[in-house]
This record gives C-alpha cells, structure tokens and sequence, in this order.
C-alpha cells in the first residue's frame, strides 16, 4: 500500500511543482490502477477525494517563467501535501478537485468543482468508478467560509456514516455530535474571520482614496510605476490625443498615431480604440481619485484629487467624455457595462451623404405604371478599375454606380467654393450655454443639502433620497454644457480656416466628414449614361444646408 501511495504522489508532485494549468490538477493521478485491481489488491485501502482551493491566485496575473510563480502553484502545493497526508493516515486519493482562483466566502461565485465533488459524495463513487471512503484537504476552511456550504457539504459526506473526514490532525468522523459542534464552531469562526478581512481591505482601500493615493495594480498608462510621475513619452501622447479628439478626429487615428510612435498599453499590447477611450475619459488623467468608475467626494461632497501629476484640466477631461457615448466611456467598464454597440467604420469620403436619383418604374394594382426616386444612400465598396480603386453605388436598385475619386474630388471643389462664398460674410458668433444658471443653481441646492446633513439638520433618510437625483442631473448638465461648448467652439471657426486644415491635412477621415455634413443636406447622384468615359459633373446635384 505504501508503495502504490508514494508513488501515485511522487508522480502528482512533480506534475504540480512544474505544470502551468491548474486543469492538470484535476482527476485521477497518474499512474493510478484502475479500481478493481485496486481493490483486489488492497481490499482494506481507504480511498479517498482531495479538494483543492485558493480565493486569489496571485501568480495568475504574474508575468514570471520559473515554476515558482505559474499559475496553480499555490493549488498544487495543497495537492501535495494532501498526498503526504493520505499517505501518513494510511489512505490513497483516488479523486482531486481543484477551485483555483476562487473565493468560497462570496455569494455570487460559483465553484465548479466543489460541487462535482458533492455531486460524486452524494452518488458514492468518482467519474472513474473508484468508491469513496472519504474526503482530505488541508484545512476546514478549504471547503468552506460560510455556515451554508458545509452543511450541504456534511450532509453529502455522511449520506455513508462510514465516511471520513480527513484533515493533517486526523480523520473525523462527521457524524458525531462533538465533531459537529466543533467544526460548526470553526464554520462560524471562519466566516468571522472572513468578514473582518474583508472589512480591513475595504478600510484600507478607503483610506487611501481620502488619501489621494492611486490605485494598487499594474500602472496606468502615461505614468510611471509609482503612479505619480508622468512618463514624458506616453503623457505627451494621452495629452495630444485629448486635443485631437475634443477637435473632433477619429479614436482610429489616434491609435494609428500610437503606433507610430511605438508605443504599447501598460502590458504589452497594442493600444486599441476600446483601450484609448478608457485612457483618455479616466477621471486620473484630470487628477481626479476615482473608486468603481465614479469621481470620489470627499465628505464635504468636494472632488478628491489625487497625488499624481495630472495630463489635462478637468474642463478638457469633461469635454473628451462628451464627445462618446455614455456606454464606452471609463465610467461604464467592465462585463457589466451596457452594450453601446460597435458603429459601422465609413472608409470613403461620402458614404450615405451621396442619394440615388434612378428612377424606378413600378406596375400599379390598376395596371397603370408608376415612377419613384430610388433616393436611397450611396456607399462606397472597392472596385478593381485601376482609374477608380472605389466607387459609389446603390445597394438597392443597384443600377447606379459612379466613380469613387471624381465624386471626392467634385464634391471638394464644390466644398471650397461653398467656403470662400461664406467667408466674405463670416461674423464669429457670441454664444452662452442656456442652461448654465440652473447648472450652478442645482449644485449649489446639493451643496447647501450637504451642508445641512453634516452639521445633523437633515436626517440621513432625507439626505440620501433628495441627494441622488440631484447628482444625477448634475452630471447630465455638465455632460450637456460639454457638447454645447464643442459645437459652439466648431461654429466659431472660419469657413477660412475649415479650407486651410482640410488642405494642410489636418483633418482625418471623420472630421472631414462631419464638415461636409454641416455645409450639405445631402448629394443627389442621377444615373450615368452607358457607355461614356469621361466623368460627368453634371450627375451630381447639391442640397444645401
């Protein structure tokens, strides 16, 4: 017996100390006779589950290449020992189960294995076929940190009151009365224990957010590894990057930027547009402290600002927010984040603002014939003519089709002039945002209430359900004042100046665009004539704005 246990182990352990997955400490160990032999051979051999489980697996998240630092590790080390054990109590493990990476004391974390290990207690043997005479692990609180999860896993293991419970002090036998008053004893001194832990981490987070400090983790881009120091390269980068985008250019084209000058995300990868956007409409990058995607108040309801050199004003910070959707901004990260949808990327210059005048031809109920515009949005699609890499067509009827680059270049043409008509009358206009006195009369409503609250003339019932709304239409003012004053400051710029940056090449593909659908309704497009070589000016026919 001893021999078939040293060796089942001395096969586990070295999976363990050198396997990357903790799926490798799943199952039947190597090496493992099948059970009936097993049984013909050691009638009288305890066979045993071990269960396995770490809450957080630090060495998930490290970048390292010795086995000391891989994934598992930790999981593995309690295999081993629960080897040694079986081993010392004169039992062999037939079955192990892992929860790597997995808190037992949260309610909505669910883990898989522990409960394929009820599940196979309950029908008394392993998927393998191997009988179950108990359970081993290195510690009670391994199988549980809550009161309900070891009841149901009591209730599992003495459904065969022969069953054992195996522990480095020895096997229990969970059937008796002083062992169940001891380890439900130990059930609630866990999740004490528990608790306090957690309410020390959550202390702690909190007091570093008064405190300004940043956040634990892998540094944010633009900074260095202590969080406070700008990294020249990448700041001048997010910096730039908030100038052009409040200017209205595409995330695409700043990320292209990103890689031209080679840089990377904080971890190695490319800066994509998701990743920039988080970067830029991050409360850090205006010097704000931020806790679960929102600005931290302090108790007198003032903006904590952090310790670290900020990258742009707050003005600036609330100005690139407004400019995505709610959705894709910093404050709604993560799985739980609402869906804002992925937009269609437009790669041609007049995509949709093109309309298609073919007339279509259509037979009544009557038997009289009817004609109507087709009028639908032209796109553009690739063509393999070497004059004209792309063109323009209807997708409906698909009887209208016109070149791609003699369309652009009309269209420019029509633009300039359109520009240098309305420059000899340009006055740049004096606007105010209408809404900016009920912006500072709600906020000083929150701050008189916040005030009251604190000096205990308003209940905490009263405060915190008169506070959230006016929260709520705080932030939605202050999004609206930063929309109104990036149109404002687009309207007030010469129709001279628009020419000037769209023939310097300042304007990328979507600020081109949003200029071309300010000055134009629409284009119509009527059909070509067959056969014709030569591009026709006269097919395109402008609606103003």
């Amino acid at each position: 017996m001893t021999t078939i246990s040293n060796r089942a182990s001395r096969e586990s352990t070295s999976d363990e100390e050198t396997g990357p997955n903790d799926l490798e400490l799943r199952g039947r160990p190597a090496g493992l006779a099948p059970p009936d032999e097993l049984a013909r051979l050691y009638p009288n051999l305890a066979l045993l589950i071990a269960y396995s489980r770490i809450s957080d697996d630090w060495r998930k998240r490290k970048k390292a290449a010795t086995p000391a630092h891989r994934a598992g590790k930790g999981v593995a080390n309690q295999h081993r020992r629960n080897n040694t054990n079986a081993v010392r109590h004169g039992a062999i493990i037939v079955h192990r189960y892992t929860d790597n990476d997995l808190s037992a004391f949260k309610r909505d974390v669910f883990r898989p294995d522990f409960q394929a290990m009820l599940r196979d207690l309950r029908r008394g043997h392993t998927p393998e076929g191997y009988p179950v005479h108990g359970v081993i692990c290195v510690d009670q609180d391994r199988i549980h940190r809550t009161d309900r999860d070891w009841e149901d896993f009591v209730e599992a293991l003495t459904l065969d009151p022969t069953r054992l419970f195996y522990t480095p002090s020895g096997p229990m036998d969970l059937t008796e009365e002083s062992e169940i008053i001891k380890t439900g004893v130990m059930a609630v001194v866990n999740k004490a224990e528990s608790m306090k832990k957690r309410r020390r981490i959550r202390d702690w987070h909190q007091d570093r957010i008064l405190d300004g400090l940043p956040h634990s983790g892998p540094r944010p881009f633009g900074w260095e590894e202590d969080r406070t120091t700008l990294r020249p390269a990448e700041a001048d980068y997010l910096a730039w990057a908030i100038d052009e985008r409040i200017k209205g250019k595409a995330v695409r084209t700043l990320c292209a930027e990103a890689k031209r000058r080679n840089l990377k995300g904080t971890r190695g990868a490319d800066i994509t547009p998701s990743s920039l956007t988080q970067m830029m409409t991050a409360p850090r990058v205006a010097g704000y402290r931020a806790n679960r995607g929102q600005i931290a108040l302090s108790e007198d309801g003032v903006p904590i600002v952090g310790v670290w050199e900020k990258i742009c004003s707050p003005e600036k910070w609330e100005a690139v927010c407004a400019t995505f959707s709610i959705g894709s901004t910093y404050a709604f990260r993560g799985p739980d984040a609402p869906k804002s949808g992925t937009p269609k990327t437009i790669k041609y210059l007049c995509s949709t603002l093109l309309r298609c005048q073919y007339q279509i031809s259509e037979e009544r109920a009557d038997g009289t014939v009817a004609t109507r515009v087709c009028n639908y949005p032209m796109s553009g699609n690739k063509d393999k003519s070497k004059k004209s890499p792309y063109k323009y067509h209807c997708a409906k009827c698909g009887r209208n089709v016109i070149s791609g680059p003699a369309v652009d270049k009309q269209v420019e043409r029509l633009l300039f002039a359109k520009l240098d008509q309305a420059q000899a009358t340009f006055i740049p206009p004096d606007v105010s945002w209408p809404d900016e006195a009920k912006l500072r009369e709600r906020a000083d409503k929150l701050a008189e209430l916040e005030q009251k609250w604190n000096e205990n003339e308003v209940s905490s019932e009263m405060f915190y359900r008169l506070a959230p709304p006016l929260e709520k239409e705080i932030k939605k003012l202050r999004r609206e004042r930063a929309k109104f004053e990036l149109a404002a400051e687009a309207r007030s710029e010469s129709p001279g100046d628009v020419a000037k940056k769209w023939l310097a090449g300042e304007y990328d593909l979507e600020q081109k665009r949003k200029v071309l659908f300010t000055a134009f309704s629409a284009i119509q497009v009527r059909p070509g004539q067959k056969g014709r070589r030569t591009p026709d000016p006269t097919r395109l026919i402008p609606v103003w704005k």
